[in-house]
């Protein structure tokens, strides 16, 4: 299997503060009780999603799409939007929030070779993290899963004080 360089698990308020958030990747976000914070990442079984992004705003981009689909200001990402059909309540779920990141150093230069190539082992990378997870736990991550996490029929996108 690939080595790929994970960051540490880290609080998903300070994903913005992770090396190489401005490239594309893969991200990792697992739901724990446990303080993972700092740790080296490894697979646990408490892993929600894994995804990837091969757009010009990189991981940050992407990242700040899923915070804001599960904070249900806007509707942005797909695997986010599965998320809040069992974590409604982003007050509730933020201090158990983990998130680590594989970034591939490029440009994303379509017009570069060796870009391009980065921007496949980028998705070639999210089917491997697909096969180890699965491979230790027997199913793919909760919202990787379309059919044991579809998505909710209605979501109000407003944020309400009381749910």
């Amino acid at each position: 299997m690939e080595n790929y360089k994970n960051s540490n698990w880290i609080k998903w308020e300070n994903r913005n503060n992770l090396e190489g958030i401005k490239y594309p990747g893969i991200y990792i976000i697992a739901v724990t009780s446990e303080n993972i914070e700092g740790q080296s990442f490894k697979m646990i079984e408490n892993i929600e999603y894994i995804g990837m992004t091969n757009s010009n705003g990189g991981l940050r981009s992407r990242l700040n799409q899923f915070d804001s689909t599960i904070k249900r200001i806007r509707l942005h990402h797909g695997g986010a939007h599965r998320f809040i059909g069992k974590y409604w309540n982003y007050e509730e779920v933020k201090n158990n929030l983990y998130i680590s990141i594989c970034p591939f150093k490029c440009s994303n230069d379509k017009k570069n070779m060796d870009d391009l190539l980065a921007m496949g082992e980028v998705a070639k990378a999210e089917y491997i993290f697909w096969i180890k997870y699965i491979k230790e736990y027997g199913r793919y991550p909760l919202f990787n899963d379309k059919n044991k996490s579809p998505k909710p029929n209605f979501i109000s996108v407003f944020k309400e004080k009381a749910l």
